[in-house]
């Protein structure tokens, strides 16, 4: 294992008695918990402080650089709790564009954090007008890419927009076969998915259907800004993939997978659920180090949009 601070790896130096990364593929920062006891008295000679970066190695497991948020000593230990997004994404702000590009704002808000951009599918959709309303940057910009049936992450100093249709497209990142000995539940709430949605924005409308089979239709209860009828109907696509994705899910865990992450494809089979075996969509990771223990939280690949 490696431990690093500030890019100094600190593992041999304290003892580690807890630690839990979580990675997930949208709406939502990564974040890793570490406990230790600084054994030789070399965590307070470093006089930590919020914002120094943290980065856990475990295998083919990297958290990538965090940016701590948190430190909390007490009875003799030390807690850290960090985070892929830096601090500076929790400043809320107020600023309006027009006739500004996806691609433009992601760069923009990126560098803005100290952050790199990598897009992944997503398209350069122009926006006459887009008003940001005492919100943060991170919080805009997942806005627009559930719009545009994309999400965004951050991972190891960088900010990654990716469309959810091209990485469902992808070749699955690995196997997993989880025999009598995982843990494994699932879920099937698709009777609650809806056949398509409805947006009306003032003069303009849109709408997108997905199942005409199914009556149900999603008419979202926040306002939804439009600015044209093409722009509502993109958007009324966007929302309905968001609100149907989850339809069928499952998890499982076993003793520590440390080749497996957020917002990644891969095959399962299982020894007593034969009827979910396939390809999914992994939309959360936990991994504890010291537990020796990996959870995957996944979801089925939505056809279609």
């Amino acid at each position: 294992m490696n431990f690093f601070y500030n890019g100094t790896d600190i593992y041999n130096d304290v003892s580690v008695n807890y630690c839990v990364h979580e990675m997930f593929a949208e709406k939502q920062a990564d974040t890793l918990v570490i406990r230790f006891n600084d054994t030789k008295g070399v965590w307070s000679k470093w006089q930590p402080a919020a914002g120094d970066t943290v980065r856990f190695k475990e295998g083919a497991s990297d958290t990538g650089k965090m940016f701590i948020h948190s430190m909390k000593p007490e009875n003799g230990l030390f807690t850290i709790r960090a985070m892929s997004m830096p601090k500076t994404g929790k400043i809320r702000k107020s600023k309006s564009w027009e006739g500004v590009r996806f691609l433009q704002l992601a760069n923009e808000f990126a560098a803005g954090h100290g952050l790199d951009f990598k897009n992944y599918g997503c398209e350069d959709q122009l926006y006459p007008y887009i008003q940001q309303e005492n919100e943060s940057d991170f919080a805009l910009f997942s806005r627009l890419c559930t719009l545009e049936g994309c999400q965004m992450l951050i991972f190891d100093g960088a900010l990654l927009a990716y469309n959810e249709q091209y990485i469902e497209g992808q070749a699955p990142a690995g196997s997993m076969e989880i025999d009598e000995n995982g843990v494994f539940q699932y879920a099937d709430d698709r009777e609650t998915m809806y056949g398509s949605c409805e947006i009306a924005s003032g003069s303009f409308s849109g709408k997108f259907v997905a199942d005409a089979s199914n009556s149900a239709v999603l008419r979202p209860e926040i306002a939804i800004k439009a600015t044209s009828n093409a722009e509502a109907a993109r958007f009324a696509k966007g929302l309905l993939r968001n609100a149907n994705k989850y339809g069928r899910t499952g998890q499982f865990s076993k003793a520590l997978m440390t080749g497996y992450a957020a917002a990644s494809l891969v095959t399962i089979s299982t020894a007593k659920a034969g009827m979910w075996d396939g390809t999914v969509f992994v939309h959360k990771v936990r991994h504890d180090f010291v537990g020796n223990k990996s959870t995957v939280y996944f979801r089925d690949l939505l056809e279609g949009y």
